[in-house]
């Protein structure tokens, strides 16, 4: 039995014992803990490396510091999580309670350092919290770095960045509970990724309302002053109400930052979550029954790929895995149960805030293994995933694998309109997730008898012509690639829908490593129509961590560019042998100014072309590669862009790539 199947029977039969012999589900308590008309917020603050680099947590501090707080209104805080505060007098080797009051931090207590990403620091603080400052409506909000539903919230970057997991959260919760005679009223996460079905499926025995992102939070986190502002002018507003202000607050931020394109932020209603499981459970059990059927697979597959997506979709920013559950359950049309999917999930969203490139955001996403790691998986599966169908059908999907998914019958060839092709067998088509292409610039410099070959790769597109009938796909190969102020990026499509396609490109920022993210947004109203659109500059996953960067920069017409590409090359020395360079980076600095996005024509007379399927577990295929010598100039394709199935290159060779990808095989 494959390793990950073992594992699963491991954590199934653990879940039916649990199910059997553990405790029954935590009755929610109704009493309030204070004077009507009474709120206290507590404010688990863990600055993270974004307090140590940026003092973002200290500007925060600022916004609340220099609200009018009401009367009625406790505000408690806990520090920690940085090496380095820079505001405040607040201390770096120590956890810190404070209470505001006039406009000032006074300190309650100071505490040995302890763990911020530790359930029983969380535990802990929330304990005091409501043994001291009890109100009629309570309010916890964690504020830092978030993962989503498998990486967790709260970074602490004294301790290795190790972060509160959804598992721990739930540990303090059932213990702070226990000594409460009532729910929080609102739980907020000031933190990237959280608005998710795990979360929420968490959090309903103990709150009434979910505060937070689906995407990753720009511009400095949540406008402060619009929380306790709405408080003041409602003293008995309900947990709903305010999450309404805070979500419209930090919008207006956002806009204020130039930062609201990629901005989102939802209130859930908790007490209406059990209708969207219940109706999520009904469509993964439909999901598992259509697993036998000819396409049954790739349809909730591309469902999925073509879902709304957040924080990290690239090998480049790494992976979150986190889709739109609504936007999904659109786009899966052929499952009947989808509609009671969309429905409940319209019900228990109160409210929600989102920017252009966002729009098809629901409020709530959940975990969906687009890209395939099989320790990723076994953790989500075996105490994470809320639902057993669905973890049923994660199961028998990626516990089955097939030994071939893809298989090519022509794997390269010229097509007599010159075009390059590809066709796939039957048998692949209930696991292909896309089908784009690679661009790889080739040049050739000669030396006497030495002879270099170097291969740069401009990045991956999807502009091919499909026959879906037959699994046959050709080129469209235009001569054109984005560019930034005329300088080819190294481009990678992170997301698609019918009203925008979100890229992403490596660059140097000021001297910086980070990511150039852009958008073509779909207008009839433009010549090409659409139009290009700056996003910002973000640094992704965290390698180690699976901490999601919390900043989206906005590029400046000031800012320093270099955009980089993976290269390498291959020399052939006067005896006639080959030699493969390393695999490295290759710079290239980008023309200052105001810096736009593009379709420039390619400049080089000769480039690799080369087919890439992925399958649905993330698994990319190579075709042979197509070497495509330009038949059109820069001048010509300036003057005369080509029209879809007009070519500005010809086949000249077909070469072997024996299923690897250019830069390797070559």
């Amino acid at each position: 039995m494959p390793k990950f199947r073992r594992i699963m029977s491991l954590f199934m039969g653990l879940f039916f014992l649990f199910a059997l012999f553990g405790c029954a589900p935590k009755t929610p308590q109704e009493t309030p803990m204070g004077e009507s008309g009474t709120w206290s917020i507590y404010l688990y603050l863990c600055g993270s490396n974004l307090e140590t680099k940026m003092g973002a947590a200290g500007h925060n501090l600022d916004e609340i510091l220099s609200s009018e707080i009401p009367e009625n209104v406790n505000v408690v805080i806990q520090t920690g999580g940085a090496k380095k505060w820079r505001s405040h007098d607040i201390p770096n080797d120590s956890l810190c309670r404070y209470t505001v009051r006039d406009g000032k931090l006074s300190l309650l207590e100071a505490l040995p350092l302890a763990n911020m990403g530790a359930e029983e620091t969380f535990e802990a603080f929330l304990t005091y919290c409501v043994e001291n400052y009890p109100a009629e409506k309570m309010c916890p909000i964690i504020w830092d770095h978030g993962g989503g539903s498998l990486n967790g919230v709260a970074n602490d970057e004294n301790f290795g960045f190790d972060a509160l997991s959804l598992a721990e959260m739930e540990g303090a919760l059932l213990s702070v509970s226990s000594g409460m005679t009532d729910r929080f009223e609102l739980f907020g996460f000031d933190a990237c990724l959280m608005a998710n079905l795990e979360t929420a499926e968490m959090l309903a025995p103990f709150a009434r309302y979910l505060l937070a992102s689906e995407e990753i939070e720009p511009s400095g986190g949540w406008d402060y002053s619009s929380l306790f502002s709405a408080i003041g002018k409602d003293r008995s507003i309900s947990g709903g109400e305010l999450g309404k202000a805070v979500c419209d607050g930090y919008f207006a931020k956002c806009e204020e930052s130039e930062k609201e394109s990629t901005a989102t932020l939802s209130v859930t209603d908790l007490e209406a979550f059990a209708a969207v499981e219940e109706a999520f459970d009904s469509m993964t059990r439909k999901m598992g029954e259509k697993i036998g059927e000819a396409t049954g697979i790739r349809t909730v597959a591309q469902s999925a790929k073509n879902s709304q997506k957040f924080g990290g979709t690239s090998d480049i920013e790494g992976y979150s895995n986190l889709i739109d559950l609504r936007h999904f359950a659109e786009n899966a049309q052929d499952l009947e149960e989808s509609a009671a999917v969309i429905s409940a999930v319209e019900k228990a969203v109160l409210y929600e805030v989102k920017g252009k490139v966002k729009s098809k955001s629901g409020g709530l996403s959940f975990f969906y293994p687009l890209h395939y790691d099989e320790e990723q998986l076994s953790e989500y599966c075996g105490g994470i995933c809320p639902s057993m169908p669905y973890r049923e059908y994660l199961t028998r999907v990626y516990g089955n694998i097939p030994e071939e998914p893809i298989v090519f019958l022509n794997k390269g060839s010229v097509l007599k309109d010159g075009s390059f092709s590809i066709q796939l067998a039957e048998s692949s088509r209930n696991y292909i997730l896309s089908i784009e292409f690679d661009l790889v610039e080739y040049s050739v410099i000669e030396n006497g008898d030495e002879l270099r070959l170097g291969h740069s790769k401009f990045g991956r597109d999807n502009d091919i012509f499909r026959d879906e009938d037959t699994l046959s796909y050709h080129s469209n190969f235009r001569g054109i690639w984005l560019a930034l102020n005329g300088c080819k990026l190294f481009v990678t499509p992170v997301e698609k829908t019918e009203e925008y396609i979100i890229f992403t490109a490596p660059i140097f920022l000021n001297g910086e490593k980070t990511n150039l993210r852009f958008a073509f947004i779909w207008d009839d109203a433009y010549v090409n129509g659409g139009y290009y659109k700056m996003l910002g500059a973000w640094n992704g996953i965290d390698p180690v961590t699976g901490m999601s960067d919390k900043e989206l920069t906005l590029i400046k017409s000031t800012d320093e560019i270099t955009a980089y590409y993976p290269y390498r090359e291959v020399v052939r020395s006067a005896d006639g042998e080959w030699h493969f360079g390393t695999l490295t980076m290759r710079e290239k600095e980008v023309p200052g100014g105001e810096y736009t996005i593009e379709e420039d024509p390619l400049e080089n007379e000769i480039y690799i072309y080369q087919f890439v399927v992925t399958d649905i577990f993330g698994r990319e295929y190579y075709s042979d590669a197509a070497g495509m010598l330009m038949t059109k100039t820069y001048d010509e394709l300036k003057a005369n862009p080509l029209l879809d199935g007009e070519y500005a290159a010809r086949v000249d060779r077909v070469m072997e790539a024996e299923g690897e990808s250019v830069l390797e095989a070559l």
